[in-house]
């Protein structure tokens, strides 16, 4: 192996925040990776935190780097870590910003300035932005991105303006710096391309890895262990009747109303007679015109015990992995009609704990197995019966759902993977 070759398995970077002594590092090839929204509760904070934790178990021998905004936030990615992960976690250089919390000037002061900052005074080889995020003024040649989606393009009135801003900058200025772009399914590649059909090769397809913590969880049958159990809810919430379940922020991409409005019509004329159960947040800085009553509202009623022939929404919020998972396990059907999804980690997740999912069709989330999901165009008469008959063969999609191989979304092998795509890289 040439000297080179050497010095590359060492150096391994990955941005989280904070400045730290470059002396007490080994000479080696380093990599930094940009896990500014490793914090955020949605989808793309979990894409977030379990790249940082593929790159711990898969770079072993490399050195990483991880730059975040909060220290809460690499707290965040522990929890998310299952117990035999979390020593590799410890093998990280954490790097932790320092800015006054408002979020779109933090943002940019963060990854335009600091980042570009800690990577001079570091020496990074390599650097892996998890959230479009890629600096500017970044002096290193190996550059890779990744890409949750096209939605600052595709579907600029769902995203906030602050974030419209900076997504598409980033992605823009990835494009014409030739950096690599992992995107996370092949709709966002062909989204990509679409609007820059020079990227071509400078695009991959590498889809996500499942939480390991829910991985956990979903593989576990019957009774939860009293040690898992503590880490729940206390106000865990339990239906009285069968359910089905939405998971995500609100905003008009997630189209509630549509899967409110076919609900009701379903348990009204007697086809269905369970609940409805709503469990995310609202997007926070992410999403435009976020309402996280907004189910609620609609109906004009408010969430509690309900007659079995009425339409019942539970409108929960954000839970916690552990009672996610319990959701998740105890529903009839995941239901996601969103305009557009870059992935879909709920489906994903659905279909570990063995349940089907009724996702729109020609989306990204389609490509996460062949069995277990049905598809539906979004308008109202064709997505009622096809919720409908969904739900009348729920018998043969939970068998399909079984058959889905966790094995391909193994956040260990999704770390070694970006570690290749790295490795194949030319050198300046």
């Amino acid at each position: 192996m040439t000297e080179s070759a050497c010095a590359w398995e060492i150096r391994l970077a990955c941005s989280t925040g904070g400045a730290e002594n470059p002396s007490r590092y080994n000479r080696g090839v380093k990599l930094g990776i940009g896990a500014l929204a490793a914090g955020n509760p949605t989808g793309l904070g979990r894409l977030c935190r379990n790249a940082v934790i593929g790159l711990a178990a898969g770079a072993e021998g490399h050195e990483v780097h991880v730059f975040l905004r909060t220290a809460s936030d690499q707290e965040r990615i522990r929890e998310e870590a299952t117990p035999p992960l979390r020593p590799a976690l410890d093998n990280l250089h954490y790097h932790i910003g320092s800015f006054p919390r408002i979020p779109f000037l933090q943002r940019y002061w963060l990854e335009q300035q600091w980042i570009p900052q800690q990577a001079r005074m570091l020496g990074l080889d390599a650097y892996l932005g998890c959230d479009f995020c890629l600096p500017m003024d970044l002096k290193i040649h190996r550059r890779m991105v990744l890409l949750p989606d096209m939605l600052p393009f595709t579907r600029p009135e769902t995203v906030s303006l602050a974030a419209g801003f900076l997504y598409r900058r980033a992605i823009v200025h990835a494009v014409r710096s030739g950096a690599g772009l992992l995107c996370i399914s092949e709709v966002t590649r062909t989204n990509l391309l679409e609007r820059f059909p020079g990227a071509a090769d400078q695009a991959e397809v590498l889809y996500p890895p499942l939480s390991p913590i829910l991985w956990t969880y979903a593989s576990r049958q019957g009774s939860v262990d009293l040690e898992l159990q503590v880490q729940g809810s206390l106000h865990m919430f339990k239906s009285q009747r069968p359910y089905i379940l939405a998971v995500g922020v609100r905003g008009p991409r997630k189209n509630t109303e549509l899967l409110v409005r076919i609900y009701r019509e379903l348990v009204l004329s007697g086809d269905y007679h369970g609940s409805l159960v709503l469990a995310g947040g609202d997007g926070e800085f992410h999403t435009a015109n976020s309402s996280p009553r907004l189910a609620v509202v609609a109906l004009g009623q408010q969430p509690g015990a309900q007659a079995d022939d009425s339409p019942a929404i539970h409108d929960i919020g954000r839970v916690n992995d552990f009672d996610l998972s319990q959701l998740y396990r105890a529903a009839d059907l995941l239901v996601s009609l969103s305009l557009e999804e870059g992935f879909g980690y709920p489906v994903l997740e659905a279909l570990a704990h063995g349940t089907p999912a009724l996702v729109s069709r020609g989306s990204a989330m389609r490509e996460i197995s062949e069995g277990g999901i049905a598809e539906t165009g979004l308008n109202p008469p064709e997505c009622r019966v096809k919720l409908l008959s969904t739900l009348n063969s729920l018998p043969l999609l939970r068998r399909e759902a079984a058959g889905i191989r966790l094995e391909d979304f193994s956040v260990e092998e999704y770390g070694r993977r970006i570690i290749e795509l790295f490795e194949a890289m030319e050198t300046e």
